[in-house]
């Protein structure tokens, strides 16, 4: 993985580019690695949460012999959850507005999250 530096600019950048409301690199186990989240938000609380999405998901997966999922997209109606494995033991998550074209932020999303991927 980069320098911790390295990867608050990289997160930082992902948000402006998709016009991201929360971006946050939080590891499997749900602690925080980088957030640039609004003021307020608890970010132990909303890492916690994304990593037990897609655990619980992986576990569903698991049960049904399938595969884990390789992303997670929650919608609302105000907003786009995704949630992307960056490595084994990280994971990359990104909210938008729900107006967002969910192609294009999932393209960067994506391409950052191999980026960041750790081993």
């Amino acid at each position: 993985m980069m320098a911790t530096g390295n990867v608050g600019a990289v997160i930082k950048d992902l948000k402006t580019r998709i016009g991201g409301i929360a971006t946050a690199l939080v590891s499997r186990d749900g602690l925080v690695l980088y957030a640039d989240v609004p003021a307020g938000v608890y970010t132990e609380t909303f890492a916690i949460m994304c990593a037990t999405i897609l655990g619980a998901a992986a576990t569903a997966n698991t049960e049904l012999n399938r595969s884990p999922p390789e992303r997670i997209v929650i919608e609302g109606n105000d907003s786009k959850t995704i949630i992307v494995g960056s490595g084994k033991k990280a994971l990359l998550v990104a909210v938008v507005d729900q107006s967002a074209d969910l192609p294009k932020v999932m393209a960067e999303v994506v391409k950052v999250a191999e980026l960041l991927k750790a081993n």
